[in-house]
């Protein structure tokens, strides 16, 4: 499907960004294989689901979730089992992200500021003398992943996925849990 080609090459380029800033910004990043402070029960959009679910299924290998209480339904002893195939925030912990800072009215509804707001978001693991003050000059703006950017042509993407057959069990959900992967056969 070319929406799943897509949704791959999404993917390819978020991780070559991000090896870019590892590379980068490598002598502060304490995290590695087996710290898994960020990997939490995240939700995914139904396209992200549906590619990761797909891809599971048609693994040699069975994968049965550890008792996670919080925690990402594909972590075993601390490490992700299923790396190579991870959804693209996962493929961000850890690094700068920069965000555009979210407004809504008195109903809870998103709504567009006058002027957008930009926020850098770093982990406190890795980056341990960034401060709000001088996040500014550690970061310089072309070093940090646009999430606004990346976000933005994923929910497209999956904005097309729901329209296709494939698509079709998911129309009305906007996210899924990662754990719903082990405890729900159907959409």
């Amino acid at each position: 499907m070319e929406i799943i080609v897509g949704y791959e090459e999404v993917l390819k380029d978020v991780s070559k960004e991000s090896d870019r800033l590892v590379r980068l910004y490598g002598e502060s990043l304490v995290c590695k294989k087996g710290c898994s402070a960020c990997c939490t029960d995240i939700s995914l959009l139904p396209l992200e689901w549906y590619t990761l679910r797909e891809r599971i299924t048609s693994s040699q290998e069975s994968f049965i979730p550890e008792n996670t209480q919080g925690s990402c339904a594909l972590l075993k002893e601390k490490s992700c089992s299923f790396y190579s195939n991870r959804p693209l925030i996962c493929r961000t912990h850890g690094l700068p992200l920069l965000y555009l800072t979210e407004e809504y009215d008195a109903k809870g509804t998103r709504v567009a500021p006058e002027i957008p707001d930009w926020q850098i978001s770093w982990c406190d693991l890795n980056f341990t003398s960034v401060t709000d003050e001088t996040m500014e000059e550690v970061f310089d703006p072309e070093d940090v992943l646009n999430m606004e950017e990346w976000n933005t042509h994923l929910k497209q993407l999956n904005q097309e996925f729901l329209k296709t057959e494939e698509g079709a069990p998911f129309r009305g959900k906007e996210r899924i849990s990662i754990q719903d992967l082990f405890t729900k056969t159907e959409a």
